[in-house]
This record gives C-alpha cells, structure tokens and sequence, in this order.
C-alpha cells in the first residue's frame, strides 16, 4: 500500500485575509461620504449651540421666578436676561416665545435653511 499525500488548499487559507482586505477598502470608499456629512453638520452648529445656550439662560432666569423673555434676535443682536448678555451668532436667527408663565420655546433657523425648535417642559 502507497501512502497519498495531500496538499493542503491553499484559496482557502487566504479566505480570511481576503475578507479583510474587502472590509478595509469598503470603509476606506466611505471616508469621503463621512467627511461630507461632518462638514454639513459643521455649518448647523452654531444654531444648535446658540439654542441650548438660550434655552440654560431661559431655564436659570425661570427658575428665580421670572417669566420667559420673549425676543427675536437675528446676526450679532444682543438680549439681556437678568444678568446674563446673550449674544447670537452670525447666520443665526433665534426666536423665543413663552407658552406660559414657565415654559417657553426656543425656534432658529440659520443661513444654510436650516430650522429647529425645542421648547421647556
């Protein structure tokens, strides 16, 4: 009786790192997709930061017993409340109106087109 010999099958011992290679280039196509949408993020954010920091100073003055401060501010324009000087950003165009003696909604839009409301409660 002859012994066989067998070689062993190389295509499947390369299956692993061909997967890998594939997954590598898939995400590395993608990269331009993520750098676009990170830089259209990028132009909404002084809204957003404009409205949380509107919406903490609203919040903090209700707080001492004081009534929402209603206003329309658009590029560079200032409001005081209580003590604290808010000025918006450029672009920004910020709304706030009071929906009763505690709470208040916070609307902005910027130049992009971009629009969003968050209200208290």
């Amino acid at each position: 009786m002859t012994a066989v010999k067998r070689t062993p099958q190389v295509s499947g011992d390369r299956l692993p790192l061909l997967i890998t290679i594939g997954v590598f280039v898939g995400l590395l196509a993608c990269l331009p997709l993520a750098f676009m949408l990170d830089s259209a993020t990028d132009g909404d954010r002084p809204m957003f930061h404009d409205m949380e920091r509107m919406a903490g100073l609203q919040r903090v003055y209700v707080l001492t017993g004081e009534p929402p401060v209603e206003t329309q501010l658009s590029r560079g324009e200032s409001v005081m409340i209580g003590t604290k000087k808010f000025v918006v950003s450029d672009g920004v165009t910020l709304t706030v109106r009071a929906t009763d003696e505690d709470d208040f909604c916070v609307s902005a839009s910027n130049s992009e087109g971009a629009r969003s409301e968050r209200c208290s409660e």
